[in-house]
């Protein structure tokens, strides 16, 4: 007669694999999670705010200037050309133009204010990643100036590179 077998429960077994996996699963999604980087916010994004104010003073300023922002297929890779009518063309050259990436902070750039004798200025877009910018329009003085914003997407082309 033989001794009787002892059984092995499969409850403890399914506990411990359970845990297991689910330590895993956490691990794995907080390394994918630490390696992903989403820059949404400016690194001074607190001055920003502070001057937020100004910016809506700013903007009320500029409702009907009539600056119209878009992406325009012209040569190598296109342009993003800023049109302003020529009632709210800016007198002086003082000013800038900022390109937003909202996905990637290091690819902002700003570029100064350059409008043409026709109140056109074309920013060539050959230098810029494909995707969603934001272009961002300051004029005139500082305290008492105006502000234009929209957003163009750049198409993919085949020979995109940084700049340099």
């Amino acid at each position: 007669m033989k001794p009787p077998q002892p059984r092995i429960e499969p409850w403890p077994i399914g506990i411990a694999t359970f845990f297991a996996v689910l330590i895993f699963a956490l691990a794995t999604w907080a390394v994918v999670a630490h390696r992903n980087r989403e820059e949404l916010v400016s690194t001074d994004y607190y001055e920003q705010e502070m001057a937020y104010q100004q910016q809506i003073n700013r903007l009320r300023r500029s409702t009907d200037s009539g600056v119209s922002i878009g992406y325009a297929p012209v040569g190598q890779g296109g342009v993003i050309r800023i049109a302003w009518p020529l009632a709210s063309r800016p007198a002086d050259a003082q000013g800038r133009v900022r390109l937003y990436r909202p996905s990637e902070a290091a690819l902002d750039r700003e570029v100064p204010l350059l409008v043409g004798a026709d109140g056109i200025q074309n920013i060539n877009a050959g230098t810029l990643k494909p995707g969603l910018w934001k272009v961002r329009v300051h004029w005139g003085p500082e305290v008492s100036g105006y502000y234009a914003e929209g957003s163009v997407v750049v198409p993919p082309m085949v020979a995109w590179a940084p700049a340099p």
